[in-house]
């Protein structure tokens, strides 16, 4: 699992004494106007972010994302 929390989106949940670990996609800028697949994307980010092989700029490069935009 990852290390870092570049965009402080790390969260735990609480249900029945149970606790579960959450990344909050509004914790990044434009994430709110991705479509769903793009948000499951953008979550795996988040939880996988090491600041190696997953850096904060992968997360702002999938948040940006543009449907227009020329292949």
């Amino acid at each position: 699992m990852g290390a870092a929390n570049s965009f402080g989106s790390r969260g735990v949940l609480e249900v029945s004494g149970a606790s579960y670990e959450i990344f909050r996609l509004n914790a990044v800028e434009g994430a709110g106007r991705l479509p769903f697949s793009l948000k499951v994307l953008l979550e795996n980010l988040l939880r996988t972010e090491d600041g190696a092989n997953i850096t904060a700029d992968h997360v702002r490069a999938l948040a940006g994302w543009n449907p227009e935009a020329e292949p």
